[in-house]
């Protein structure tokens, strides 16, 4: 689980076709089933509730303004995919494979991302209070003006990954090696995480005071 931190540290966007090239998708017409194929295509402005499928694939699809409720997509493959002002939250991704997505503007709390497998994902100004990312394995990934408070990483694999000017009070990085992350742009009261697993991690001097729980120190104000 070594952290790596490389001079190319930006993920790759999605390929996407143009928009007049991707087709209309509705979930009346395509109610989600087990290893059944989306792609060249786009949901646009509509609830797709109470689906459950395991292994679907989504190649080259547009989720826009989507809310999705009450909806599990575990072993999804996600490849070339954007998800542009979505509400996801709750959304069952675990063991999920995503390459080239992007998660835009997009309500995700509690979205669960155990034991997914993502690179080149980026999250930009996204809510994901709550969410969870368990065992994960991330590699060219962007957090960017997200709020993560709560947030769970317990035992995931960071390689490099960013994390820019996001909110990050109490998340759970304990079993996360932080050797390389750079924190130094976000906002935290207080961290989950082990000293051995904070070695080499970039914060700010004034950040200091909300790790010092990990050292048994009580701070005073003058």
């Amino acid at each position: 689980m070594a952290v790596k931190k490389g001079k190319n540290t930006s993920p790759e966007a999605p390929r996407l076709p143009a928009s007049d090239r991707l087709g209309e998708l509705t979930i009346e017409d395509y109610a989600m089933q087990d290893r059944q194929l989306f792609e060249n295509g786009r949901f646009s402005q509509e609830t797709i509730a109470n689906q459950t499928a395991d292994k679907a694939t989504f190649d080259a699809v547009l989720f826009d303004r989507v809310v999705f409720d009450n909806v599990s997509l575990k072993r999804a493959e996600l490849v070339d995919v954007v998800f542009h002002r979505c509400d996801l939250s709750n959304v069952d991704f675990q063991d999920a494979v995503l390459h080239r997505v992007q998660f835009d503007r997009c309500k995700m709390l509690g979205l669960d991302l155990s034991h997914a497998t993502m690179r080149n994902v980026t999250f930009e100004e996204c809510n994901g209070q709550y969410s969870v990312y368990r065992f994960a394995d991330l590699k060219l990934a962007g957090f960017r003006e997200c709020s993560l408070d709560k947030a769970d990483f317990y035992e995931a694999q960071l390689e490099k990954t960013e994390f820019s000017r996001c909110e990050l009070d109490q998340v759970q990085f304990t079993g996360v090696k932080l050797a390389g992350i750079d924190l130094s742009s976000c906002e935290f009261q207080a961290l989950g995480a082990t000293l051995e697993g904070l070695q080499g991690c970039i914060i700010r001097t004034d950040q200091l005071a909300g790790l010092a729980h990990l050292l048994g120190l009580v701070l005073k104000d003058d």
